[in-house]
C-alpha cells in the first residue's frame, strides 16, 4: 500500500528544513521596553519588522504617533498597524479609554496572549524566524500573561500551529526597567519612546500625566 502523506506532515517536514531569514516581528507600542527590545534585535543581526496594535487603549494617539515619526530614527522596517476593538468589547480595563493609575486599573486580560498570537501569524506570512516582545526581568509576577514561563507557552503553541519552528524572542529578559532606561538615554533616543498610559499628543508633542505608574517608574529611574 503507498504511503500517504497528510499535509501536515509535509507542512512540518518543510517547516523543520527552513533556513533562518534573520528577520523578527516586534509588538512595537512605541513604549521603552518594546524599542530597547528592537534596537537589541538589530544588534543581533535581525531585520525588525514592527507591528503596532490599536486596541482602543488611551495613550493611542500618542503612541501612534511616535510608531510612525520613530521607526527611520531607530533603525526599524515600516510599522505595520492593526486595530481591533475585541478587547474593549469583552473587558473593562480602564487602560482601554479610562485613566489608570495602577497595575490593577491597566491590566487587560490575556492581552499579550492575544498581540503574540497576532504577531506569529504575521511572522509566518514574511516568514520571518518568529516575534519579540519588550519584557524585562522587572516584568515578572506583574501580570500573567507577562512572564518567562508564558512566553515559552506560547513559543510553543505557535510552533505547533505553525508546524515549524517559530521563536519567541526576548532581548530584554536578563535586565530590568533602569537599565533599559538608562540604554535608551545612552543612544539618545529616549525621547523616541512613551511610557505613560494616559499620554496625550498636543500639538505634535507627547504629554505624559507624571502620576500613573508608569511614570512613576520611569522618573524614579531617570
Amino acid at each position: 500500500m503507498t504511503n500517504i502523506k497528510t499535509k501536515a506532515n509535509l507542512d512540518l517536514l518543510i517547516g523543520l528544513k527552513r533556513r533562518p531569514t534573520k528577520k523578527a516581528v516586534l509588538l512595537y507600542s512605541a513604549g521603552a521596553d518594546s524599542t530597547a527590545a528592537g534596537l537589541k534585535l538589530l544588534e543581533q543581526g535581525f531585520t525588525v519588522f514592527p507591528l503596532f496594535i490599536d486596541y482602543g487603549q488611551t495613550a493611542v494617539l500618542a503612541e501612534t504617533y511616535l510608531a510612525k515619526t520613530a521607526i527611520k530614527k531607530l533603525g526599524f522596517q515600516p510599522c505595520r498597524f492593526l486595530k481591533t476593538d475585541v478587547l474593549k468589547q469583552l473587558t473593562k480595563s480602564r487602560l482601554l479609554g479610562g485613566k489608570p493609575t495602577g497595575d490593577d486599573a491597566a491590566w487587560v486580560p490575556g492581552r499579550n496572549t492575544l498581540f503574540m498570537i497576532i504577531a506569529a501569524i504575521y511572522a509566518k506570512q514574511i516568514d520571518a524566524d518568529g516575534l519579540a516582545i519588550g519584557y524585562t526581568l522587572d516584568d515578572n509576577f506583574v501580570f500573567g500573561d507577562n512572564d518567562y514561563f508564558h512566553h515559552l507557552a506560547i513559543e510553543e503553541v505557535v510552533s505547533k500551529s505553525f508546524l515549524r519552528p517559530m521563536t519567541v524572542f526576548l532581548p530584554l529578559m536578563s535586565i530590568n526597567k533602569k537599565e533599559v532606561l538608562k540604554m535608551l538615554q545612552n543612544r539618545k533616543v529616549l525621547d523616541l519612546t512613551v511610557s505613560c498610559w494616559n499620554a496625550k499628543l498636543k500639538n505634535g508633542k507627547v504629554i505624559s500625566c507624571r502620576h500613573c505608574a508608569n511614570c512613576i517608574e520611569r522618573e524614579k529611574y531617570l
